[in-house]
């Protein structure tokens, strides 16, 4: 800080000052300001002979009488500030949190992709801004297209000049480059960190419509969510082993599961050259049909496979011999095992693609677990089906035929006089409680068995996307009709999953162990207020507050929980972002925040 008198010519008339030269505490550049104006040189001294030596004295003053300069301070900037022209009005309360999901799409190359896009084309309006306030609406506050666009004006970043129909104009532009959004997305996080292309976790879900038409894509099929009589489509989505999305396919809702991995898993292969690809998929994706076009393919494959359904009686006999089991021990589980068993298997199979029969022939390994812990939890998980299927077997066969598909009838043999408990079937399932197996074709002189099994575990992961792309997305129900619409809505909620998945590992890499919805929580819990306006820097002041709360989960070194405050700092803090003080400009949020949207 440097206080000084200032001689200033305007138009050849000298005018005199007292200034201050300093560092921006916001802007962090060095920057000056006018503690007092004297006015005009020359008329200053034909009053009086002394005023150069008097104002040099007031200089003086200032640097040495901090009073006196705080309150010249205060004056001030009140001189340069305006207030809003309701002055009854209280100033609206926006949210900063797209921030960091900004900074990670601009990381990512998303946003020049949108803009050359727009460029390219001739469009009118603003395609990146549009687009990127569709994924962060989804992802802050899920809701129809049309109440997000209601509530466009809830975030500091002005996204008051959209518009509705170009809303629903970008979804016919995501459906049309969804390879490119994709390949562009997968660039972007091969740039982030190294990324493992050799794992591919794959599974499959259903989205229901909140309808009953069939047409296009929207087919009443087998629903995960049991609205049997709704139309859906079926998504296959392939993600990485650190449960980042590598791709995704959407189909007809009637669509058997089982015909949908090899289109997903050869498409990922072929865009990105991959060629040594080893897939993960659950025992529904198991047909042997599926496993030979892999292995054809040159794909390895993990893959769940229910030993006392998949394997003849004398190959269960052989897996539950004691030998060639490995035993250990942790204080989480106290009896742990696993085998490996090679297998021969010739099989006869309906081929899809010809509606005839043919034989497959695999050579693979069947690699087994028993588990104290499964087991426990096995028997009581059968004990507790055995018994309701008694009590409906008790009631009747009415009462049996209208129980509808419940889980637990599979132990109850159906009849039309009479209807009785299936014990062979439950003395099956007994004698498996604990077990679990997988079929793979990996090269287990390169890969260990508890590594192969390990890699089947990773399926929670894939588990956990679709929860969250079905709850904190909510992607659906789907409220858009047409073809081109519904498949541009689930391109908008790929990105935003992807971003979350992102956003979510960054900050796990920093210590931080936070859900979506937390994640979520804790951003939208600071307020931002415009308060006034800065006369000559056409600028603003705004004020920054969190709420009075605390966090659900995370907690500090003492075992606190924190604060949302504090959550919120760290979480910014993670992305490269610099919290916000109490009191801040837009040049100085706009800095902060690495971004170049307006501010409103």
């Amino acid at each position: 800080m440097a206080i000084s008198v200032s001689i200033k010519k305007f138009k050849g008339v000298e005018y005199v000052y007292i200034c201050e030269s300093f560092r921006d505490p916001l802007t962090r550049k060095p920057t000056s300001r006018v503690l007092a104006s004297y006015g005009n040189k020359k008329k200053l001294l034909e009053k009086d002979p002394d005023a150069m030596e008097k104002i040099q004295k007031h200089a003086e003053q200032l640097r040495a009488d901090s009073s006196l300069y705080s309150q010249t301070i205060q004056e001030t900037v009140l001189s340069r500030v305006a207030a809003p022209s309701a002055a009854d009005r209280r100033p609206d309360c926006r949210t900063c949190t797209p921030a960091p999901y900004r900074l990670l799409w601009e990381q990512l190359g998303i946003s020049n992709y949108f803009q050359n896009y727009r460029h390219n084309y001739r469009i009118g309006w603003d395609v990146d801004k549009t687009i990127f306030f569709s994924v962060v609406s989804r992802l802050i506050a899920p809701s129809s297209k049309r109440s997000s666009w209601l509530n466009k004006e809830r975030f500091v970043f002005d996204f008051s000049d959209l518009r509705l129909d170009q809303i629903y104009d970008s979804l016919d532009i995501l459906a049309d480059r969804k390879e490119a959004i994709i390949k562009k997305l997968n660039d972007g996080i091969g740039r982030l960190y190294k990324r493992d292309l050799t794992i591919a976790l794959y599974d499959v879900t259903t989205l229901y419509f909140e309808s009953f038409i069939e047409d296009g894509l929207r087919r009443r099929g087998m629903s995960k969510e049991h609205r049997t009589q709704e139309t859906q489509v079926v998504l296959g989505l392939l993600v990485d082993a650190d449960g980042i999305p590598f791709n995704y396919e959407i189909f007809p809702g009637n669509t058997a599961e089982v015909h949908t991995l090899m289109e997903v898993v050869k498409k990922f292969s072929r865009d990105y050259g991959v060629q040594n690809v080893t897939v993960v998929a659950d025992s529904g994706l198991n047909q042997y049909i599926n496993l030979e076009a892999l292995q054809e393919s040159n794909f390895n494959f993990i893959v769940g496979f229910p030993p006392y359904i998949k394997l003849s009686v004398s190959d269960q006999q052989k897996l539950l011999d004691c030998d060639g089991w490995h035993w250990s021990s942790s204080p989480d589980d106290p009896r742990w095992g696993i085998k490996e068993m090679p297998l021969s298997i010739e099989r006869t199979v309906v081929d899809k693609s010809t509606g005839q029969r043919r034989p497959v022939s695999l050579k693979a390994t069947c690699i087994a677990t028993y588990s104290a812990k499964r087991f426990e939890h096995d028997s009581q998980e059968l004990e507790l089906k055995w018994q309701r299927a008694s009590d409906l077997v008790a009631r009747g066969p009415a009462a049996v035929k209208a129980a509808g598909r419940s889980g637990y009838k599979a132990f109850i043999k159906p009849g039309t006089t009479k209807v009785e408990l299936n014990s062979a079937l439950y003395d099956k399932r007994r004698k498996w409680c604990g077990y679990m197996a997988l079929l793979t074709n990996l090269d287990l002189q390169k890969h260990k068995p508890a590594e192969i099994y390990g890699l089947l575990r990773q399926l929670w992961r894939i588990e956990n996307n679709f929860r969250m792309l079905k709850t904190d997305l909510r992607a659906r129900p789907v409220f858009v009709w047409t073809d081109q619409h519904i498949r541009g809505h689930f391109v908008l909620n790929y990105i935003g999953l992807v971003l979350q998945r992102l956003l979510m590992k960054k900050l796990r890499e920093s210590g931080l162990d936070v859900s979506g919805a937390e994640l979520i929580r804790a951003l939208e819990s600071m307020k931002i207020s415009r308060l006034k306006g800065l006369k000559k820097a056409q600028s603003f002041l705004y004020c920054c507050s969190n709420e009075n709360a605390e966090s659900l989960s995370v907690r500090n070194e003492k075992g606190d929980l924190l604060s949302l405050q504090e959550l919120c700092d760290k979480i910014l803090n993670a992305c490269g972002i610099e919290p916000l003080k109490d009191l801040e400009t837009a040049e100085s949020i706009r800095r902060k925040f690495h971004s170049r949207l307006p501010m409103a």
